[in-house]
């Protein structure tokens, strides 16, 4: 009987390693949902005293001149971009790889935001790496910001999470988003954007009185474009941040990239789908009905975020996801967009499976 028993535990000893193993080699994680309902804004019949006091004087020096001037200036300054992408709000994304690389997002002619996560960008009166104490110390910070635009105003609401990474600043006709790196507790990118484009993104809670503003829904031809731009985009800023904490930068893998695409629209058939009861496979499965090998492989998902800006530094700073972000072990990764639904596959190759 003795010896049954010690077979028994035998077998649930390998079984524990086996999936030990295993769980330690791939990582799945769950989706990230973004903190806003964007499209969901809150009308109220009567503004409130403002708990905010006056914004300050635009700053006089830095890349956030740009915003509110013609494209052309832009184009004086640095040149043409590397390429010109679609968006979800109906400004075109002028993308600069060179030094500094930055994203500029245009509109009739004009540049109504610029995000940066380059260290050698001119992001005044900030700097990127800046200590979060720093910007504490000498930015006044408020929960609450009013943006007026003619005769509406629309009130932002930052929670507790948005003042440790999401900062919101408000300038005279501009308004600052600071990415903070929640662990480093460093300032890890900066969005300048105008009045408008603000209220567009809706990146905070909402209140407004008056008309509302709103882009409208692009077509499906559309979105399918604004989709393919997005995986450049979450693509290059993965390696940017990889680059910025030294580690080897991730090239892209084809059968990562269609295994995450179908992926993400399987989430979003799952949301609407009345058969939403049946499973989804999960990564490990994904990867070996692909035949894609690997020594380790991670996986995050998100949806809800306005674009790969917001998407990525949603990862960075959630614990589980920034493991597979900023994996040092990591080759290749594949990234698939659906629809405000994210997915970023990586695995790590040995020469053999190169080869």
């Amino acid at each position: 009987m003795w010896r049954v028993g010690w077979k028994i535990l035998l077998i649930l000893v390998v079984v524990m390693g086996i999936f030990y193993v295993m769980s330690d080699r791939i990582s799945e994680n769950e989706p990230l949902e973004s903190p806003v309902q964007h499209g969901s804004p809150i009308a109220v019949p009567e503004k409130g005293q403002s708990m905010g006091g006056q914004n300050m004087p635009r700053p006089e020096e830095g890349i956030s001149l740009l915003v509110g001037q013609k494209s052309e200036k832009l184009e004086e300054k640095f040149g043409k971009p590397a390429r010109i992408e679609p968006s979800s709000f109906q400004y075109e994304w002028w993308v600069y790889t060179g030094e500094p690389s930055f994203l500029a997002g245009v509109l009739n002619g004009k540049v109504n935001q610029i995000y940066t996560s380059d260290e050698i960008a001119d992001v005044a009166p900030f700097t990127i790496g800046q200590n979060v104490q720093e910007i504490h110390r000498f930015t006044p910070i408020e929960s609450e910001i009013d943006v007026a635009i003619e005769e509406n105003v629309y009130t932002f609401s930052l929670n507790s999470e948005d003042i440790k990474n999401r900062i919101l600043i408000p300038y005279e006709g501009l308004y600052v988003q600071l990415y903070i790196d929640q662990v480093d507790e460093e300032l890890e990118g900066v969005r300048f954007l105008s009045p408008s484009t603000l209220v567009k993104h809706q990146p905070y809670d909402m209140t407004y009185l008056g008309e509302i503003i709103e882009a409208p829904k692009p077509s499906s031809a559309v979105q399918t474009e604004v989709d393919r731009s997005m995986e450049r985009q979450t693509f290059e800023l993965t390696n940017q941040l990889r680059e910025k904490h030294d580690l080897p930068i991730l090239e892209e893998d084809t059968k990562l990239a269609t295994l995450s695409w179908e992926h993400s629209q399987e989430m979003i058939f799952q949301k609407y789908s009345s058969h939403s009861e049946e499973p989804v496979e999960n990564f490990s499965e994904r990867l070996k009905a692909m035949e894609i090998q690997a020594n380790k492989a991670g996986e995050n998902t998100a949806f809800n975020y306005i674009d790969a800006i917001e998407t990525v530094h949603g990862w960075l700073n959630s614990p589980k996801h920034r493991e597979v972000l900023l994996n040092p072990s990591f080759t290749h990764t594949g990234i698939g967009v659906y629809n405000k639904y994210y997915t970023q596959s990586s695995i790590a190759k040995t020469q053999e499976l190169t080869d």
